[in-house]
């Protein structure tokens, strides 16, 4: 398994990149604005950290299910599926690799955001000067939220955890269309009908978690529970691709 998520790394590397680019070009201006007391500067490199972390991250997520779509429907990873490995071991490889590209990129971004915060403390007026001024740019585009260490730090893992939930949703779905649904007529809309059903269908379970004082006892449920979805998601795309994949 191994080989194949060194393998899945590689045709993802140059996006990466990419994101790693913009995110060290967002980080200048947001350094400058701190060290040079330049207020457009600094909105400019939260924004586009900001944009980076969200947009990176789902777009790691959307890259993987475009590649497995290849990879089952064009011959461009033919010899992939000819290894003496089972289903399960290919698929496990990408999404064990996109949940760890998934959350590294998170907690890069997180450690990305702790060391600004610490940087606009020492460099400003305090951290309440740099809370008050992300609130602003907020207010702005009409989005309240509320900045408490703790509360960001579990609606970030909530999130991660939900769109892997998601990406493996993808991954069933684009395996109906390649095994069941396959030469059928409107395969492709029928599997996205399908992908959303399921992905409804999970959010409705999600919904079951009782709310709760503790927030961060009410996020760790709606973590593990969607972990749990992954997993059954995944287990069902392999069974399929072992009865019914042919290449």
């Amino acid at each position: 398994m191994l080989m194949h998520m060194k393998y899945e790394l590689r045709k993802s590397m140059f996006s990466k990149m990419v994101i790693l680019l913009v995110t060290a070009v967002s980080e200048i201006a947001f350094l400058a604005g701190v060290f040079l007391k330049n207020n457009t500067a600094l909105m400019w490199g939260i924004t586009g950290l900001s944009m980076c972390a969200v947009v990176g991250i789902f777009y790691i997520g959307i890259e993987s299910l475009l590649t497995f779509h290849k990879d089952l429907n064009t011959k461009q990873s033919y010899m992939l599926f000819m290894t003496p490995q089972t289903s399960y071991t290919i698929l496990g490889a990408k999404v064990l690799q996109n949940a760890l590209a998934i959350f590294a990129a998170g907690a890069f971004f997180v450690l990305i955001a702790v060391l600004d915060v610490v940087t606009a403390t020492i460099y400003m007026d305090g951290l309440q000067a740099l809370i008050d001024m992300v609130q602003e740019l907020m207010k702005n585009i009409s989005v309240q939220i509320n900045i408490e260490p703790q509360n960001i730090i579990m609606a970030v893992a909530v999130t991660l955890v939900s769109w892997l939930m998601m990406i493996a949703t993808g991954y069933l779905a684009i395996v109906l269309s390649a095994t069941i649904l396959a030469g059928k007529k409107l395969s492709g809309f029928v599997s996205f009908v399908l992908y959303l059903i399921i992905n409804f269908g999970a959010l409705k379970i999600l919904d079951l978690v009782p709310y709760m004082k503790n927030q961060t006892l009410q996020g760790c449920l709606v973590i593990a529970l969607s972990f749990i979805i992954t997993v059954i998601l995944y287990l069902i795309s392999g069974w399929i691709m072992e009865r019914k994949l042919s290449v």
